[in-house]
């Protein structure tokens, strides 16, 4: 037993070992009192601590610990409370930081799965446009119909799917073929619901570890994509692997794998993927495909060339039996053993099948159908791409993709009898002079026609020879259009450039009749027969001198001084009574009736003036169709109708993906409507600058020629009951026509289209509004006409006639 230690304290020690013993440390301690031995530090203490205790003497140590001891002692127990109440708020705080965390861990994947359901819904809002199963059997073309004269539809031009493709029904694809697919693509097939997940979650941590290290664990990326998968991947041709564009399209693919394997038989799905994965080259489907590599039928494949097929499509370039046979012959295999290992066939059966040598027909894709599309079906497929992208929110390339691969069928307004009458008379080159003009352009590489530049990428130029080019379109009265040609001589590509539609060109005279007469005669300001001063306007400053000049210059160039009448002015396209009659309709609101009522969208603000809204001279000009649907209100009542190409698009299966917007207003009342129309008869016969060129036979037809007045853009603009058409003649390059012709040839093809495109039609006439008399007036004065006038007869308003008695020749 050790002896006890003098200076150890016999009472017990006064803390308990839940109590806090550094807070009563850190208490502060009481003042020390001076010491005589160092008062004014003169002194020193005598050292006492090494003295030796005396018998039953506590310790100095001992006596502090006691007075520790005996001051903690008194606070104890209000200590311990203090330290109570200390643990439970910061046990509280910890809970409740807690708390906040899981509430914010808990809001972030509420967002988060939120966001991704926005995503998820936006991303595949449009999905039945690529995913419809229904539709697979048709997506080898997309077909345009045009409507008969009976009221049934017809074929009028097919688009070929970008692949070499062949639809193979259901009961043509042998269970090998599907077996062999399965084994080696998707053995869970018939028993997942549309993802593997197992193979989806060790994909993730593969890739994951790859991020990390740079290795992925198995040795080689892992797949996981499932034949649903694979089928979207396929239909949808969206392939993002990178970044997090790549992680959404799978989260999609996966999404939506699961949607289409809730929605639609496993067998079903199997055979769209069969009839649609990708092979050798530009072949996809296994019936293209077995034709091509072994010129036979899926039906007809034997066991090992259904696993041949099935080899390809892992890698189609890696495995091609033409170009690396002893690859494929190494993967063929190995389908064969998973098929063995699935129990699909037997170790007879696999064997032979190994031991069957690999005979290929060596053929190549089949040559595609270059043959140029026509200008209506190039329209066709501007406007349906342009109305896919905006409707369904796609890029273009992605509408363009649908109408070709996605089996649609088209019902187009195309007259194939005009269209046919059109594209002949635009290839005739002796009906349009043809002088080229040297002048300093880019050039073009010949093969492929893309603009030359050098090192640096700037434009290459050089001399080059220019002619001139047409173009033409036509309307009926409810805004279809009926045929349309962009271009002179045999077109040579698809999709060309369509100076029909796309082109903008100043048009001269033929602004006269949807601006200033229209509206003049709609307001009452003018009547046939109305009288205007055949002088100068104004003058205004030469650009080119600086010197003041008459405006408007009429087309001979002279003036005659004289009264001429609206229906004599108009025939023979006089710019002064033109200009008089524009300027007291309006200028301001023939931009506004041309721009607002008249569908007409290249007219700009610095358009406002007299030139541009009287006589045709605007900035950008305005295109032929848009000039041909203006003109229509002449022979519709009053009524312009957007013009549209097609009246439907829709899935072979019948369901409507698009219609045309089309709106018909009344824009100019039916009186000023006929009278228009008949004014513009005057411009066929007599001295009318088209006289001559009406369409031969007992067919009414009317017009108005144009042509601006630097000689670079001539127009002329006809109507008959059937047809309003569009027809311009000019150089691409906007420089002038110098050209001595005999006959005006934009009014010469206008009159040789409609002769043969009408040639079978009854012959009717142009809707009579009925409140429109018929008078005879004074050709000089313009009143209505006396005994004693030199008269003929016009058409006015009811209530809107001239004056009853002649200034000129009395009552």
């Amino acid at each position: 037993m050790q002896p006890r230690h003098p200076y150890r304290d016999s009472q017990p020690f006064p803390y308990s070992a839940d109590e806090d013993i550094f807070e009563l440390l850190d208490e502060p301690s009481a003042p020390k009192s001076a010491s005589p031995y160092q008062a004014n530090g003169t002194q020193k203490a005598p050292d006492t601590s090494r003295r030796p205790p005396e018998e039953n003497e506590v310790s100095p140590a001992a006596k502090r610990r006691k007075r520790i001891f005996s001051a903690s002692g008194a606070e104890g127990a209000d200590s311990s409370r203090q330290r109570g109440i200390f643990r439970k708020k910061r046990r509280r705080k910890r809970r409740k930081l807690w708390q906040n965390l899981v509430c914010a861990a808990v809001s972030l994947v509420l967002v988060g799965a939120a966001g991704l359901g926005i995503y998820l819904a936006a991303a595949t809002a449009h999905d039945d446009l690529w995913l419809d199963l229904d539709q697979i059997p048709y997506k080898t073309e997309t077909i345009l119909y045009y409507q008969t004269q009976d009221g049934s539809f017809a074929e009028y031009s097919t688009l070929q799917c970008t692949q070499n493709k062949v639809y193979t029904p259901s009961s043509e694809i042998p269970d090998q073929l599907r077996q062999a697919f399965i084994a080696v693509e998707d053995q869970d097939f018939y028993r997942h619901n549309g993802v593997n997940w197992k193979r989806t979650l060790f994909a993730i941590f593969n890739e994951g570890v790859h991020a990390i290290t740079g290795w992925y664990p198995g040795g080689v990326k892992q797949g996981a994509s499932t034949i649903d998968q694979q089928l979207i991947k396929n239909l949808t041709r969206e392939d993002e692997s990178t970044g997090l564009s790549g992680y959404l399209r799978k989260v999609t693919e996966i999404y939506r794998a699961c949607r289409l394997d809730a929605s639609s038989d496993k067998d079903v799905i199997l055979d769209a993927y069969l009839n649609t994965i990708s092979f050798t080259g530009n072949t996809a489907g296994v019936g293209a495909a077995a034709e091509k590599i072994f010129g036979c039928s899926p039906a007809e494949l034997s066991l090992a060339q259904c696993a041949s097929l099935a080899a390809i499509t892992r890698s189609p370039a890696r495995y091609d039996p033409e170009t690396h046979p002893e690859e494929h012959l190494e993967r063929r295999n190995y389908v064969l053993d998973q098929m063995l290992a699935e129990g699909y066939i037997d170790q007879t059966a696999h064997d032979a099948a190994v031991a069957e040598p690999l005979v290929t027909t060596g053929n190549s894709d089949p040559e595609r159908d270059e043959t140029p599309t026509d200008w209506f079906t190039d329209l066709v497929m501007e406007e349906v791409i342009t109305d896919l992208s905006q409707q369904y929110n796609l890029s273009r390339s992605e509408a363009s993709r649908l109408l070709y691969d996605g089996g649609l069928r088209i019902y187009t307004t195309v007259v194939p009898e005009l269209q046919s009458a059109m594209e002949r008379t635009l290839q005739q080159a002796w009906i349009y002079p043809q002088p080229g003009k040297q002048i300093t352009a880019q050039l073009t590489d010949e093969e492929t026609g893309q603009p030359l530049t050098d090192e640096e990428g700037n434009p290459v130029t050089g001399q080059v020879t220019v002619y001139p080019q047409a173009a033409m379109v036509s309307l009926d009265y409810e805004g279809r259009i009926c045929a349309v040609v962009g271009g002179l001589g045999e077109k040579d590509h698809s999709r060309a450039y369509n100076r029909a539609t796309q082109a903008t060109r100043q048009v001269g005279s033929t602004m006269k009749p949807i601006g200033a007469y229209v509206l003049a005669l709609e307001k009452d300001q003018i009547t046939w027969s109305s009288s205007f001063l055949d002088e100068p306007v104004r003058q205004i400053e030469d650009e080119e001198t600086g010197e003041l000049k008459d405006w408007p210059a009429n087309f001979s160039k002279t003036y005659s001084g004289e009264n001429l009448l609206v229906a004599d002015a108009l025939a023979r396209s006089i710019n002064t009574i033109a200009v008089r009659v524009g300027e007291q309709a309006g200028v301001s609101a023939i931009y506004r009736f041309t721009t607002q009522k008249l569908g007409i969208t290249s007219f700009t603000s610095q358009d406002k003036a007299s030139a541009p809204m009287i006589l045709g001279a605007s900035t950008y000009g305005v295109s032929p169709l848009e000039m041909a649907a203006a003109y229509a209100m002449f022979g519709s009542g009053g009524v312009y109708t957007t013009p549209y190409c097609y009246s439907s698009v829709q899935r072979a299966t019948g369901s409507e993906l698009l219609s045309p917007k089309v709106e018909s207003r009344q824009v100019i009342s039916a009186d000023t409507a006929y009278i228009m129309n008949r004014l513009l008869r005057q411009v066929m016969v007599g001295e009318g600058t088209a006289a001559g060129y009406s369409v031969p036979g007992s067919m009414d037809s009317v017009g108005k020629t144009g042509t601006t007045s630097d000689n670079k853009d001539h127009w002329f603009i006809g109507l008959t009951p059937y047809y309003v058409t569009a027809s311009w003649y000019g150089y691409d390059e906007s420089l002038p026509l110098a050209v001595n012709y005999n006959a005006h040839p934009p009014t010469l093809a206008w009159r040789n289209v409609m002769a043969a495109a009408q040639a079978n039609l009854e012959p009717i006439s142009f809707p009579v509004d009925d409140t429109v008399t018929q008078q005879r007036y004074c050709t000089v004065s313009g009143s209505l006409a006396g005994d004693g006038c030199p008269s003929a007869v016009g058409y006015y308003k009811a209530d809107a006639l001239p004056e009853a008695v002649c200034p000129v020749h009395g009552g």
